[in-house]
């Protein structure tokens, strides 16, 4: 779907909303299902309805992205905000499903240069997405709404059963987060001394939050050279590390 098709148009957001044709897939449950690899991450193997999810790290777009993924597989709808650099092909590639995909351009206000941040356009975009989507992914372009727009979003978040996944500051910036996932460590496979193809993504994701009493990490291909979310194998007994060592 292209970029901003329905974003200055909350009308046609609203109806598809009405109609089922977005959120009614998978409303019915509690839990939006995750692809394996993030199934021994996460609490309960799940994202939680009603949830915020910070991603950030080096990896932190893949990795929203990826956990998008899962949802979108078992027909879920996901909406996009706030990440102006971020294409289908890139989402479809980490397994979102491109027509159940919709790519929310940045609202802007009534400056010369049509930049201003816009508080209330933000506020009434969010606020539509929430009604219309499982799913929603925001990225830094929405860390300028103000803290009370942001309680009064993320009640509408709890209320409607919607998941929200924020890349950029650890803490969500304004939304807070109910789980944190950090991608710091990143190598790429295939590349030389300045020369190759790259083929895969090793990264080392940690999950940490109210819900989970201990932080938990893995190493994962995100993706790997075939284009999937794989967990990296460790030998036994190996501490999978926060940052490289070397």
């Amino acid at each position: 779907m292209a970029r901003g098709a329905l974003a200055d148009n909350l009308t046609a957001l609203a109806a598809l909303a009405e109609k089922g044709v977005v959120s009614g897939a998978v409303a019915r449950e509690r839990t939006l299902p995750v692809l394996t690899p993030f199934v021994d991450l996460l609490p309960h193997g799940a994202l939680q309805r009603g949830s915020v999810v910070g991603c950030h790290g080096v990896a932190g777009v893949s990795l929203a992205i990826a956990l998008a993924a899962g949802p979108s597989a078992e027909g879920a709808w996901v909406g996009v905000a706030g990440m102006p650099g971020l294409g289908v092909a890139a989402a479809v590639e980490l397994g979102v499903a491109a027509d159940r995909l919709v790519l929310v351009n940045e609202p802007t206000g009534s400056g010369a240069d049509g930049t201003r941040f816009d508080d209330a356009r933000w506020a009434e975009v969010l606020a539509a997405m929430i009604d219309g989507f499982d799913v929603l992914v925001l990225g830094p372009g929405t860390e300028r709404v103000r803290a009370g727009t942001a309680r009064r979003l993320m009640a509408r978040l709890q209320a409607r059963g919607a998941v929200a996944i924020v890349v950029g500051a650890p803490d969500a910036g304004p939304f807070g987060t109910d789980l944190t996932l950090q991608a710091d460590s990143s190598q790429w496979q295939g590349l030389g001394d300045g020369h190759g193809v790259a083929r895969g993504r090793r990264s080392v994701v940690q999950v940490a939050g109210r819900r989970v009493p201990r932080p938990r990490r893995v190493a994962l291909w995100l993706p790997g050279s075939e284009g999937c979310i794989t967990t990296i194998e460790q030998p036994h007994g190996t501490v999978v590390p926060l940052r490289p060592t070397g």
